[in-house]
């Protein structure tokens, strides 16, 4: 399954809280090239590598996608997906749009789910309250929400995550996942 949002949108706060309301849920872990957050932990919310291991790992073929999202290398590794997809009943990965399109193109049978801000206005202060970007990070963020967003309709889903009603948001995609379950999905890698 695929789940992407613009930054700010709750997508991480949402897929935390699916991974324990569903049976055998797991969170694929991604790559990247930026600098961890100060709650961050590597191997646990991304494989941070450094700019020049990120390129090296491209050159090798070692990832399924890649993309630069804000200025920064973000991927996902086909070894490390086929054996998730292998040990676990639901696995989630979390790209941007333009990830998500290339995966959707090697493994057309994926489910994806956009989560919708209610407003770029929410958006906007939600960044501002989770103070982990500069201003001018910021500013690049908002810029590529518009971009993100606007590719919603390419989803299979688009589920608004309102403001202060995250279980709700969490109530409908697990419904979704539940329903789309049952419909046989083959991936090769």
């Amino acid at each position: 399954m695929i789940v992407s949002a613009p930054s700010g949108g709750g997508k991480d706060t949402v897929i935390e809280r699916l991974v324990k309301v569903l049976d055998d849920a797991v969170v694929y872990v991604t790559a990247t090239s930026r600098k961890p957050r100060a709650n961050e932990k590597h191997g646990e919310h991304y494989y941070f590598y450094e700019p020049e291991k990120f390129r090296a790992e491209i050159e090798a073929g070692n990832f399924l996608e890649w993309s630069m999202v804000h200025g920064d290398f973000k991927g996902v590794r086909r070894d490390a997906l086929a054996d998730t997809l292998r040990d676990h009943k639901i696995v989630i990965v979390k790209p941007e749009p333009q990830g998500m399109r290339k995966i959707k193109v090697m493994l057309p049978e994926a489910l994806t789910i956009f989560i919708m801000p209610p407003s770029l206005d929410s958006l906007r202060k939600r960044l501002l309250e989770r103070g982990t970007e500069t201003a001018e990070q910021r500013d690049l963020r908002m810029r590529n929400a518009e971009i993100e967003m606007a590719a919603a309709p390419e989803y299979d889903y688009v589920v608004v995550n309102e403001d202060g009603k995250i279980d709700r948001t969490v109530k409908e995609m697990t419904e979704i996942i539940k329903k789309e379950m049952k419909k046989p999905r083959h991936y090769d890698l």
